[in-house]
């Protein structure tokens, strides 16, 4: 019978690997995290919490989601994406188990979410939730952190539960960024917003917003931190 094995990693360590096989392969099918829920009779929440490696799918359910994506059972298992059979896919990425990864240390943050009220993305709850690798484009830099999404505000760009990058350069116009701001009453948590910056200036901060596609006007002055979400190809080093 198919088990997971730890090996030498931690539980966190294995399930963020297998949380990112699992957005890998389901992505490159061309599905949405619904329909994997859809098919094992689960909540979309959990199927997200599966892919932030927040938890770790049963074994039961590895094996159910592996051949929705036909994928090798037993490599998802380990964090890795084994195609099965000849049949495209929608992207060139490919993860196996024939190339070892660069591995950048395991220092990089990830600042804690709480899914936000109707005018807020998330808040940020000040806890660290984890650590994950640092990219080695980014290794020179040292104010960095990572958080994941729990809103579709910015969809198809981000998805429910992606991890996103966040420092580095100030932000400018054309820059996804994070938005933070103060809270409104002492001791709540100010609410949190991912957004594309189009314009800024000292009494204006416009930004948009992807689904439904909208501006959005901010006060600077409201505005605790604004930090850019680091884009693909410099974490890649390109």
């Amino acid at each position: 019978m198919f088990k997971l094995h730890m090996r030498d990693m931690s539980r966190n360590e294995l399930a963020i690997k297998v949380g990112t096989a699992i957005r890998v392969a389901r992505k490159q099918r061309g599905m949405v995290m619904r329909q994997i829920a859809e098919h094992l009779n689960t909540k979309t929440a959990a199927v997200g919490n599966w892919e932030i490696g927040k938890n770790l799918p049963s074994t039961e359910n590895l094996i159910k989601v592996a051949n929705l994506l036909r994928v090798d059972a037993a490599a998802l298992g380990q964090g890795n994406v084994i195609y099965l059979g000849d049949e495209p896919v929608n992207d060139a990425e490919v993860i196996s188990d024939l190339h070892e990864l660069v591995k950048g240390p395991l220092d990089v943050e990830i600042r804690g979410v709480a899914v936000g009220g109707d005018d807020g993305d998330f808040s940020l709850n000040g806890e660290i939730a984890g650590y994950v690798r640092r990219p080695p484009g980014i290794s020179g830099i040292r104010k960095v952190f990572a958080l994941h999404v729990l809103s579709d505000s910015m969809w198809p760009r981000y998805e429910q539960g992606e991890l996103v990058y966040c420092g580095g350069r100030d932000a400018i116009p054309g820059d996804d960024v994070v938005i933070e701001m103060f809270p409104k009453q002492e001791g709540d948590l100010g609410h949190a917003y991912i957004k594309r910056l189009v314009k800024r200036s000292k009494t204006e901060i416009v930004c948009l917003q992807f689904n439904p596609q909208k501006e959005i006007s901010f006060d600077p002055y409201e505005i605790k931190n604004m930090w850019r979400v680091i884009p693909l190809r410099e974490l890649l080093g390109y």
